[in-house]
């Protein structure tokens, strides 16, 4: 059995990320923020979840673990394919990048 994503699974009102960077990150804070709550509810259920917010770790170092779960909630919420070798989504500004990136070379 497959499943396919759609290719944008989230529609914007103007037709472009884009055309509507405040509602793009409006998303992005949003499911970030929901999968980082589910994965590690003691570090971030009190944290609010800024476009500068980044999930490095107590030593100020990437934590790729986290970084892939936030790879698979932007894959699932935008319907794009984060490319996991070139990119690690380390921050709300990074994963912003990203989904502008993938819809914007359509």
């Amino acid at each position: 059995m497959q499943s396919q994503a759609p290719l944008y699974a989230y529609h914007f009102p103007n037709g472009s990320v884009y055309n509507n960077p405040a509602v793009t990150a409006k998303r992005i804070i949003k499911v970030v923020g929901e999968r980082l709550r589910k994965i590690d509810p003691e570090r971030w259920e009190s944290t609010p979840i800024t476009f500068n917010t980044n999930w490095n770790d107590a030593a100020g170092y990437v934590d790729v673990a986290t970084c892939i779960h936030i790879h698979d909630a932007l894959e699932k919420e935008f319907g794009i394919e984060v490319k996991d070798r070139a990119f690690l989504v380390s921050s709300i500004e990074t994963a912003f990048y990203i989904v502008n990136i993938h819809h914007d070379s359509h």
